[in-house]
């Protein structure tokens, strides 16, 4: 039941500014993946935010792949390595 309260903050997006869809691909990838887990609810928007903010500084090349449609075992490993740090952070 957590899993679902997480995936559905991880789907809520402000009104007139949606996520680019390779950002979108990224949430949610984690989201179906069960990385969020161990981060309360109430901190997963928090999360999003600075996951997206990390990605886009250190790691543009995989929104890039995110976007052209190509998923890859390499990029995936760092998305989900990524999201561990900052999971352990926020927590």
């Amino acid at each position: 039941m957590d899993k679902g309260s997480r995936n559905v903050e991880i789907l809520k997006q402000n009104q007139y500014s949606p996520l680019k869809v390779e950002e979108q691909i990224a949430i949610i990838y984690l989201g179906t993946k069960g990385l969020l887990t161990d981060l309360p609810i109430n901190k997963v928007k928090g999360f999003e935010k600075e996951f997206l903010t990390q990605l886009t500084s250190r790691h543009p090349e995989i929104l890039e792949e995110f976007k052209a449609g190509k998923l890859n075992n390499e990029s995936l490993e760092v998305v989900e390595t990524l999201s561990k740090e900052l999971v352990e952070k926020l927590k």
